[in-house]
C-alpha cells in the first residue's frame, strides 16, 4: 500500500456513477478501516455487468477518483464471514477514463495503491462538488403499492384488463 499524499483506496464496482454521486460514495465494501484512514482518494473501477453498459465505460477501467469524507460501517450488510461492509463516503469527484487501471489477477475487489502506480495524474484532476442527493419517496414511506396499483401496472405489462390479473398473498 502506498504511504503518500496520493494513497487509494481501488475499488472494483459496478455501481453506475450516477448511483456513486447519488450516494455520495461507494458502498457495501469489506475492507481495514485502518489503511482506508492513510487513503485520501477512491478509485472506482469498471465492473460490467448489464446494467451499467449503457454508461460505454470498458471493464477495469477506472472512471472516477473521490476525495474520501468519510468511512460509514452499514450495520444491515455483513458478509458471509461476519465482516462488517463500509460505505466510502466523498466529499468532491473527477470523472477520468484510464483504461486497464483493475488487474485481472486481483481476487478481491478492494485494493490499495497510489494514483501515480495506476497511473493517474493528481494534477490533472479536476475535482468538484458532490451534488446534493435529490430527495426520493421511499416504498416504505409511501406505504408500497396498493392492490389496484399493482394491478393496473400488471395490466399494462401483460397487456390486459386490471379485473383480469389475480393477486394472491400467501402469509
Amino acid at each position: 500500500m502506498s504511504t503518500t499524499d496520493d494513497a487509494a483506496v481501488v475499488v472494483f464496482t459496478s455501481e453506475t456513477r450516477q448511483e456513486i454521486l447519488g450516494h455520495a460514495g461507494s458502498r457495501g465494501w469489506v475492507l481495514s478501516p485502518k489503511s482506508v484512514e492513510h487513503c485520501p482518494y477512491l478509485v472506482c473501477c469498471r465492473r460490467q455487468i448489464w446494467g451499467n453498459k449503457a454508461e460505454g465505460i470498458a471493464p477495469r477501467t477506472a472512471f472516477l477518483v473521490g476525495r474520501i469524507s468519510s468511512l460509514t460501517p452499514l450495520d444491515e450488510t455483513k458478509n458471509s464471514r461476519g465482516q462488517a461492509r463500509f460505505h466510502i463516503g466523498i466529499s468532491d469527484f473527477a470523472d477520468i477514463a484510464v483504461a486497464e487501471v483493475w488487474r485481472k489477477e486481483l481476487r478481491n475487489p478492494v485494493a490499495y495503491a497510489g494514483l501515480k502506480q495506476l497511473g493517474i495524474q493528481l494534477k490533472r484532476l479536476k475535482f468538484q462538488p458532490v451534488p446534493d442527493p435529490r430527495p426520493t419517496v421511499s416504498d416504505e414511506t409511501r406505504g408500497g403499492l396498493t392492490i389496484a396499483e399493482a394491478k393496473k401496472g400488471l395490466a399494462a405489462a401483460f397487456g390486459v384488463r386490471p379485473e383480469d390479473v389475480e393477486i394472491t398473498i400467501k402469509g
